[in-house]
């Protein structure tokens, strides 16, 4: 994706180059994989000859991976957190995120798990067990979508929630009541966010459910907005103005902390661009 980088955003969510097979039938591709799980035997007819002793095998190298995953987790935790600022973490939240952690082996899930970690020894009880349960539903590809959404998202006014903007609703300024009103739309799928992904985070329950409207803004008084890194100040020129958007839910949020800022230039001059032509629009 296109746009300028304000806070350095973890890796989790960038795509990653994958292996190629050597050999990439289907069949291949399904005796490779076998093989990697420990349960080609009767493909390949290679390794241990009884049941018990291919279990085994199995088990001990799934553990070893395990093993491998937590080790990498913790280390990248210790490389990026002060070590004067960390603080000792419930031990039964700690139990519950390597329950979970020791089965991620995606290196950039790693780092995104890494970043919990790290948040956890900062600031004790601010990732909740639900954001972990979330955490561990998603796949790769669902985490890049909600990244996605992150990058494109905003807050205005005194609540600091992240928004989706989807709309800018202007009454008409002399006839409200016989006009409808003009519905400015904010294309999200311009920005490589169809509405296909905004349901893949609606059943996972990132963002509520429905689009929301916000009060009519009033002309005169002085609105905060924030995109990203980016604060101004709106000052509408008439009545009847209104923003619709989706909200990120709570476990949305949580998540949506841990992944930094980051500008898509283009989607900030579209906002403006949208706004310019019914407020004041001054940069903080």
């Amino acid at each position: 994706m296109e746009g300028q980088v304000e806070n350095k955003v973890p890796a989790p969510l960038e795509p990653q180059p994958t292996e190629k097979l050597k050999n990439n039938t289907p069949k291949s591709i399904i005796s490779s994989i076998a093989e990697e799980q420990g349960v080609g035997y009767l493909i390949n007819k290679e390794g241990p000859q009884t049941l018990a002793e291919r279990y085994e095998a199995r088990h001990k190298k799934e553990q070893y991976i395990q093993q491998e995953n937590l080790e990498k987790i913790f280390k990248l935790t210790f490389d990026n957190t002060p070590s004067e600022k960390a603080k000792q973490i419930d031990p039964d939240w700690l139990n519950y995120f390597t329950t979970i952690a020791k089965t991620i082996r995606n290196h950039s899930m790693q780092q995104l798990w890494s970043r919990i970690l790290k948040q956890e020894f900062l600031a004790p009880g601010s990732v909740s067990l639900k954001t972990l349960d979330t955490l561990r539903s998603m796949t790769h590809k669902e985490a890049q979508v909600f990244h996605k959404a992150c990058t494109l998202s905003c807050f205005f006014g005194t609540d600091k929630s992240k928004k989706l903007l989807t709309a800018l609703k202007a009454k008409h300024k002399f006839l409200p009541s016989l006009f409808a009103p003009t519905l400015n739309k904010l294309s999200l799928g311009n920005f490589s966010l169809p509405y296909s992904d905004l349901l893949i985070l609606l059943e996972l329950g990132l963002i509520l459910k429905s689009e929301l409207e916000s009060g009519e803004l009033t002309p005169g008084s002085v609105l905060p907005f924030n995109y990203q890194n980016h604060t101004y100040q709106l000052t509408p020129h008439q009545k009847g103005l209104s923003f619709t958007y989706y909200r990120l839910s709570p476990t949305g949020q949580e998540i949506a902390e841990l992944l930094g800022s980051k500008t898509h230039e283009p989607f900030r001059e579209t906002i403006l661009e949208l706004l310019a032509p019914y407020f004041v629009i001054e940069s903080q």
